[in-house]
């Protein structure tokens, strides 16, 4: 079974999209799945929008009280997920569900125990150059740490193996998560791998992300990797 961990936070006006586009996109993988939503301490209508989604489809609903962060809403909806593999969704549909086809079929050619979505392999994002230059150096920064081979670090749109994640110590609280889960990835040995797919830009709401923090947060993160552990 398939295990989709979607982390919310204040994203009402993109969940009514959900009907029309994940739902199906996961039907059209043909195996069986579910869908683990872990409200981040939402201060909008987020929570009971996603109540209301529970009652008309199948979706489990995790609740924050308050907001921890979205490296603690993936910890929070991995430790919950029954499947066998487990992918992780932004919340805003950026990354478009129905890529999660191609993140399956990766996996079944390599037999990696983690497959990303790589955007900056795709050539048909949307999102402009300048938004994803400070992304692209923070993760050129990570190859030359870790592994030259591999080139998304920080994008969460990925397929992890969840006997392997499961022996991961993550102590993340927000957006470095996915670079730590990597980083600890390759220097257990597992297995990674990666597809081109397209980041496109947020249609509702607004970003969580703040690049100075998130900055100062992967500087921290680094010397928990090669210092620490």
């Amino acid at each position: 079974m398939l295990s989709v961990v979607i982390p919310c936070r204040n994203e009402e006006g993109s969940l009514g999209r959900y009907e029309a586009e994940l739902y199906p996109a996961l039907d059209a993988l043909g195996e069986s799945y579910e869908i683990i939503a872990v409200d981040d301490g939402s201060s909008d209508g987020t929570r009971a929008a996603l109540e209301a989604l529970s009652r008309r489809k199948p979706l489990r609903l995790l609740i924050h009280e308050r907001n921890r962060g979205l490296g603690a809403a993936l910890r929070t909806g991995f430790s919950a997920a029954r499947g066998d593999w487990i992918a992780a969704l932004d919340a805003d549909l950026t990354f478009h569900p129905r890529h999660l086809a191609a993140l399956l079929a990766r996996q079944r050619e390599t037999g990696a125990d983690l497959v990303a979505g790589a955007p900056f392999e795709a050539r048909d994002s949307s999102v402009p150059w300048p938004l994803r230059l400070p992304s692209l150096m923070i993760n050129a920064f990570y190859r030359g740490l870790f592994a030259h081979s591999f080139s998304s670090y920080t994008p969460m749109f990925r397929l992890y193996r969840k006997a392997a994640l499961s022996t991961i110590d993550l102590k993340s609280e927000d957006f470095q998560i996915s670079a730590e889960i990597a980083a600890r990835f390759i220097k257990k040995g597992f297995r990674l791998a990666e597809t081109p797919v397209p980041l496109t830009t947020r249609r509702e709401g607004s970003s969580k992300l703040r690049r100075w923090r998130e900055l100062k947060h992967h500087a921290a993160l680094i010397v928990r990797l090669l210092v620490l552990s």
